[in-house]
């Protein structure tokens, strides 16, 4: 009994882990548009977006996108950005009406409860360096090299 509860838990466990929105995936129509995609508004500002799936949370999505930061900043020749703004939104739990309702409302209506997806925004500046620079600035080569859980 305790061998098939384990087992159980193991499976999942693994399921729900597969169930997460990979990192580094660019947003497409065959994703669902699930993924990232980055529009450059200046020289050294840039708007980076990340949508997941109904299991990827806000922490890991920020992580994502401050992660993808770093890999442009680095790219571009710059050693550090910060965050000017940041958009969270978090479409879970919409519910839909589905079945065979009628528009006056007589018809049988079976409601459903799906889950969305959820996306973050946040817009960057890239700095070649940290001094005089008020607020949190990220280091590109720390958060390029973190690893994300």
């Amino acid at each position: 009994m305790i061998e098939k509860t384990l087992v159980s838990l193991l499976l999942t466990s693994i399921l729900v882990s597969g169930c997460a929105t990979k990192y580094d995936v660019e947003k497409s129509y065959w994703t669902g548009g699930i993924g990232f995609s980055q529009t450059q508004l200046a020289n050294d500002i840039w708007q980076i977006d990340f949508t997941g799936n109904a299991y990827t949370n806000e922490e890991t999505r920020k992580k994502y996108i401050l992660k993808k930061a770093a890999q442009i900043a680095i790219k571009d020749n710059y050693s550090y950005f910060k965050v000017l703004s940041e958009l969270e939104k978090d479409l879970k739990g919409v519910n839909i009406a589905k079945g065979n309702a009628s528009i006056m409302g007589s018809g049988r209506s079976n409601q459903s409860n799906i889950n969305t997806n959820a996306y973050t925004t946040m817009t960057v500046k890239f700095l070649h360096n940290k001094e005089g620079v008020e607020g949190a600035v990220y280091d590109a080569k720390v958060q390029v090299n973190k690893t994300i859980k």
